[in-house]
């Protein structure tokens, strides 16, 4: 892996792990996800900091309000600017990866 998907890997995992998992916070985290994204970055360790970015939307008590405003802008196969979307329950599963889509429907279920 070159230097620089390695150096966004960190910042993602650093993001979701502990700004976002632990407080809700890490507004760098849906940049940081795309530029993955972009540089075709899907590993393992990626998809388990997003089944972990799942698990805290829907659970944590608290997320930063900015984080959930979803843009209008944004395709909603990137599911990870629609953040708001998913803490309400209301993104369309189908759209997440396979790996990411069984977790987000037990949430779906846990919260109705």
């Amino acid at each position: 892996m070159d230097s620089k998907k390695s150096d966004l890997l960190m910042l993602y995992q650093e993001y979701a792990e502990f700004q976002f998992a632990m407080d809700g916070e890490g507004l760098g985290l849906r940049s940081t996800r795309q530029a993955l994204a972009e540089r075709g970055t899907a590993q393992q360790t990626v998809c388990a900091l997003d089944e972990l970015v799942i698990e805290a939307v829907q659970i944590a008590e608290y997320i930063n309000p900015a984080l959930l405003d979803d843009p209008h802008d944004r395709p909603l196969p990137q599911w990870w600017w629609h953040l708001g979307k998913l803490r309400a329950g209301t993104y369309p599963a189908e759209l997440l990866p396979p790996h990411l889509q069984a977790m987000y429907r037990q949430g779906q279920r846990q919260a109705a």
